[in-house]
């Protein structure tokens, strides 16, 4: 049995309105839904049962439509949203390209400077090698002048050990032996005066003057002791301790001191001193006396 008040409390319509009310969370109108398109909410109440013991068989969806403002709002967060995205994809982009020219530019100098050093090095290559072709070739003119230098050395050595004539041109009118009453100690060869004489090896000049009975007078002592005496001389051309080579012009023919005429008196003193040989052998041994 129930009463009035009880029943009145227990309305089955009071009930079904009660159980069919959803409530919000409080500031559930200012919630943004994520979705502009679609701008209803269906929210669907399943198995729901009265206190009266009746079953709900099936709820109807509820719809909540989106005002004018906030969908406004979604669609502005949209946009900055779909911007932000833009903005940071171009971002990357240029950051990709910024990075992409600053590589470009650190590997175009790495690879500068990697020309550069083989340029610098092929350059040092290349100097080296022409200074060490300029130091061969200095060694070689070294050993070719040292050579030569040599060879020269030699053929002076050769040369101032060989004999020539003293003069090179005249006839013989007078030769080793008595003559007078005297013994001649010499050869006499006439020639015009101002023929020139010359040393007949490599020697030293002992004496250079004017001595009464030989005129302007020339003694030589060569390498191997002999000694020449030149006599009658118009002009002595060497000075005493003066060195002569062989073919040396030491003066000229003359008619100086006790001469008859124009000539060359000629001695040959093998050991020095006043000991005089016949010229005509001692020369002709050497090539001199024909």
């Amino acid at each position: 049995m129930s009463s009035p008040k009880y029943q009145g409390r227990h309305h089955a319509g009071h009930d079904r309105g009660r159980s069919a009310r959803v409530h919000l969370p409080r500031g559930f109108s200012r919630f943004v839904l994520p979705t502009v398109a679609a701008a209803v909410l269906v929210v669907s109440a399943t198995g729901a049962t009265g206190s009266t013991g009746a079953a709900v068989a099936e709820s109807a969806p509820l719809t909540f439509a989106l005002t004018g403002q906030q969908t406004a709002t979604a669609r502005t967060e949209q946009a900055t949203d779909k911007a932000t995205k833009t903005d940071l994809a171009q971002r990357r982009q240029a950051s990709g390209l910024q990075t992409a020219a600053l590589q470009g530019r650190v590997e175009e100098k790495q690879r500068a400077a990697r020309t550069a050093k083989r340029k610098a090095a092929a350059a040092a290559a290349a100097r080296a090698k022409a200074a060490a072709e300029r130091a061969k070739a200095a060694r070689a003119r070294a050993k070719a002048a040292a050579r030569a230098k040599a060879a020269a050395r030699a053929e002076a050595a050769r040369n101032a050990k060989g004999w020539v004539r003293a003069i090179r041109t005249g006839q013989l009118t007078s030769g080793f032996g008595p003559r007078w009453g005297k013994t001649h100690d010499g050869l006499d060869i006439a020639a015009p005066t101002g023929t020139p004489l010359y040393a007949m090896s490599r020697g030293t000049v002992i004496l250079s003057d004017f001595v009464p009975s030989f005129g302007n007078k020339i003694e030589i002592r060569y390498w191997d002791g002999t000694v020449s005496w030149y006599g009658h001389l118009s002009r002595r051309d060497v000075r005493t301790g003066q060195t002569v080579a062989p073919g040396q012009r030491v003066g000229l023919v003359g008619n100086t001191g006790h001469s008859f005429g124009s000539h060359l008196h000629l001695e040959i003193h093998p050991h020095g001193g006043d000991n005089p040989i016949d010229p005509a052998p001692w020369l002709a041994r050497r090539g001199l006396f024909r």
